[in-house]
Parts: structure tokens; sequence; C-alpha cells
């Protein structure tokens, strides 16, 4: 029997493999014993994505076990990552007995139009069929407790979030930030169009390039700003993954994060990043449920102002900066994740609508029909599964 055993595709490459990493990481490192089962969904990735080499270097941390060869597994907690591709039934389903097994929310549950972006009540009936187990949900933000607490009393979510998890030791800031007259201002991630907003004109207003501001961007799609008509002639634009994220975000003084009215962030990994590199952040606010007094909140024609205030005000800057670091570090520590995986394994969970939905009962229950209608099985794709794992390694459990 595993202490903690991890359930996820090995296709994700962003915020999601990132975060179960942290996870595992700190669970090595706690001693625990640690299942991995490397799920092969079916129409949640495309065709041609490939397995992410990260994930399977999992299970050679110490006391980590892929095992994918087994018809059964037993752990005190199961996380079952990522809701999305588990609503398909997968193609390598195994039996699950666990205290206490959870699905992880690395996914929103509205989209920012307000439609539903899938049904969470079809997930649990494939992990209950598939997987032998009814969990409960762990929000992985305040912004996805709103989200799916408006399907409550239906859904019964964890008492407390599941959230991203760091080894803040390896998060440093080592250059004192807002010491010079021209800002840096920038930010980082995938170089998706949904990541951006929709528009060149909010993305020159919450990136601005001036004689008081200089902006660093490290993972965009220079043809993608380009067809939009963003003029980056001044910006120093940096790959994706071209520099470590410490070392880019620690160029920073500003970290301004704006993306497509579409786009809903589940948690905002690259902002708590951001933080604790020492980092003021700007933000939108709809992150306020997650980040709350930690940034600053406004709309992307409200950066220069706020630029120009943090500008004339840097010690307030360095301080309020400061203050955010401490409070997120503190929240995502992964120092605690022991004493929080004690507490979820106690977790009977709550049906409770108390702090209010993201939606209401009724427009819920439409928004629900919705979907379903949207995404008949019969009309789903057919993607290739993930290939199967190429070894195994033994381990505790």
């Amino acid at each position: 029997m595993f202490d903690v055993l991890i359930l996820t595709d090995p296709r994700f490459m962003g915020g999601t493999t990132a975060a179960i990493a942290a996870d595992m990481r700190a669970f090595s490192q706690a001693g625990l014993s640690v299942g991995l089962y490397l799920v092969q969904s079916d129409g949640f990735f495309r065709r041609e994505d490939q397995p992410n080499p990260a994930v399977q270097d999992l299970a050679d941390l110490d006391g980590v076990t892929l095992c994918n060869d087994r018809a059964t597994l037993a752990a005190g907690v199961a996380f079952f990552h990522h809701p999305g591709i588990f609503l398909h039934p997968v193609l390598n389903p195994v039996h699950v007995t666990a205290d206490r097994s959870l699905v992880v929310t690395h996914q929103p549950l509205f989209e920012g139009n307000g439609a539903m972006n899938f049904d969470p009540l079809r997930v649990m009936a494939n992990l209950k069929q598939q997987f032998g187990t009814v969990p409960i949900w762990a929000p992985v933000s305040g912004l996805c407790r709103q989200h799916y607490r408006s399907l409550a009393p239906v859904l019964r979510l964890s008492r407390e979030d599941w959230g991203n998890s760091f080894d803040v030791s390896t998060w440093t800031p080592r250059r004192e930030k807002f010491t010079r007259p021209v800002l840096t201002i920038g930010r980082h991630g995938r170089p998706h169009a949904e990541k951006w907003p929709d528009t060149a004109a909010d993305i020159a207003a919450c990136l601005p390039a001036t004689a008081t501001s200089r902006i660093r961007v490290m993972g965009a799609d220079r043809s993608h700003l380009n067809r939009l008509g963003v003029d980056v002639s001044a910006w120093d634009l940096v790959a994706f993954n071209g520099e470590t994220p410490q070392a880019f975000l620690d160029s920073l003084d500003v970290f301004s994060y704006f993306y497509a009215d579409r786009w809903v962030e589940a948690y905002g990994r690259t902002v708590a990043e951001a933080m604790l590199m020492g980092c003021r952040c700007i933000l939108p606010d709809s992150l306020r449920p997650t980040f709350g007094p930690h940034a600053l909140y406004g709309r992307p024609q409200d950066v220069p102002s706020m630029l120009a205030h943090l500008r004339d005000h840097p010690a307030e800057a360095r301080a309020a900066a400061a203050r955010a670091r401490i409070r997120i570090e503190a929240e995502v520590s992964a120092v605690h994740i022991v004493a929080r995986l004690q507490r979820l394994r106690r977790d009977i969970g709550t049906r409770s609508r108390r702090g209010g939905g993201h939606a209401g009962s009724l427009t819920t229950l439409r928004k629900l029909i919705g979907v379903r209608r949207r995404h008949r099985p019969a009309g789903r794709p057919q993607v290739s599964p993930a290939p199967a794992p190429a070894r195994q390694r033994s381990g505790k459990g």
C-alpha cells in the first residue's frame, strides 16, 4: 500500500506537470512511498501530442514506483490529476482502493464566456466505473472553489484547497527591485494565444514599452503577436524556457499578466513564481480569489498608471512585494505538504454552497445541459493513446 498514489496522463506539458512534479518531490523528500500510474486518456490530447519526459523521470525519485503493470492499487490518498482526462473512459483503467480519493481540479469548470468546460458528473461516473472509487473534488485555488461550488450539493469538495507547492529554497531573489528609474516589466508562460489579451491595444497597455519601461517576455509566439499588430520591436523576447524561470523573473521589477477573455486560469503558477522572486504583480480581477492581497488588480488600460505609482514610490513597492513574498511562501512551501496531506486524509469534504458559487443553481443546470449537448459521445474526436510506459522501477510499496 502506497502512502500516496498519483494518476495522470504523461502528455501534460505546463502547470499541471509542474504542480505534480513539485508535490512528488516533496513526498519523496519526506520519505513517503508514492505510486505513479500513467493514464492513457482518450479524446483530451491532440494526436501529435507526445509524453512529457519529465513525467516519466519522476519515477527516478526515491520511494516512487511506476506501477502500470498492476491491476489493483491501494494508497492512503489517491490523487486523480486533472478532471479533463477522465471525461471519457480511459484506455487503461485500474482498480483503486484508498482512504481518500481526490480529483485535483487543474481545470476551471467555466470558460470566460460562462459556458461549462466539461461535465463533472460524467467524470464521476467514469471514475466509479473504471477505477472503483467516488472521489471528492480538491480545488487548486479560490477561483476553482467558486466554480465547483456551483454544483454543490451534487459535488463534494475538500474543505482545504490543494494548491500548488514549491520548493521555496530554489526561489530566492538575488536582485533588489525598483532601484532604477527604468522599470523592467514582463511575463512568461506557454506561447499560446489564449494566454494573451485579445487585442493589440490591450497587450500594448499591459506591457508598455516607454522611456521609463523596459519590456522582457519569455515564451511569446512572435507570429501571433505580429498577426494582431503588436509592435514588439522594443521588447526583449526570450524563447520559451530560454532562461530558467528564476533567472528570468529575477530580471523583472513588475510581472504584468493578462490573458484572453475566453481563458480562465485555474491557479496561475507563473504568478506565484513571480511573487516568490520578489516581483510586484499586476493581474486581472478574476485572479483576486486566488491571490487576494498579494497583488494589484485592474484592466490592461490601468497598468500604465499603476506603473507610474510604483515608479514614484519605489520603497513602498519593494515593501509590498516583500510582504507578498512572505505570504505566498507560507501558502505554497512544500515543507508543509505532509501536514496538508494528513489533513486531507481526514477530510470528509463538504457539500455546502456557503460562500457562493460562480453561478446559481438554475444557471448551472442549464449550462450542464448545454455542455452535454455539445459533447455527445458520438461526436467526440478519437485520439491515439499515449505510448505505454517503457520501463518499470521498483520502490517502496
